[in-house]
């Protein structure tokens, strides 16, 4: 049987080929076959990490908390009471800031001598000058009032006293530990004395 086949024609151009978008080889297994380059190398991590460090150093040594006042406790006076001691401690200090002080709050802190801590607010200073009177032994150091709101000039001194109260005996209070003052200042860091 005769096939119909037509003959092709010498002048017809030959089909395209099917394009698959890619011109070239792209080799699968160096790029899947193994983690290669997925971690960088140590040495430039750990120069990064000491620069960070060094950096953050830098920034909290140049941002750290200045002390805004020094000073001592001077005196201590206590009066046994019935079933507590009152105190007055003479306090000295010194601004040393180029700005003024406001003090915001004063109080007082005793351990005893089995570590118990106890702790009060100065009493106000409208009545100090009637604790002065009914305990005499408290006038012995008898100082201006140190009051919420006093200013300290800059750079300037400032002595006074607080009167406290602790629920312990006179006896409890004389063997001590520690006795402490902390007062707290407006926009700046506060100050602890201790004794």
């Amino acid at each position: 049987m005769p096939e119909n086949k037509k003959p092709a024609s010498p002048s017809s151009p030959p089909p395209p080929p099917a394009s698959s978008g890619f011109t070239g080889h792209v080799p699968i297994t160096e790029e899947f076959d193994r983690a290669k380059w997925t971690m960088p190398a140590a040495v430039p991590i750990m120069i990064a990490v000491a620069l960070v460090a060094i950096t953050v150093s830098l920034i909290v040594f140049v941002n750290r908390a200045k002390p805004s006042a020094s000073g001592t406790i001077t005196k201590v006076a206590a009066a046994d009471q019935t079933d507590s001691v009152m105190v007055a401690i003479q306090i000295k200090f010194d601004n040393v800031t180029e700005n003024r002080l406001w003090i915001k709050s004063i109080k007082a802190e005793l351990e005893t001598a089995d570590g118990q801590k106890l702790a009060d607010d100065a009493a106000p200073a409208a009545d100090v000058d009637r604790y002065l009177k009914a305990f005499p032994v408290l006038a012995e150091g008898r100082a201006e009032p140190l009051k919420e709101e006093m200013k300290i000039p800059p750079k300037g001194s400032l002595a006074g006293m607080i009167v406290v109260s602790f629920p312990v005996s006179k006896a409890v209070f004389d063997a001590r530990k520690s006795l402490s003052v902390q007062m707290a200042f407006y926009d700046h860091p506060g100050m602890v004395l201790k004794q």
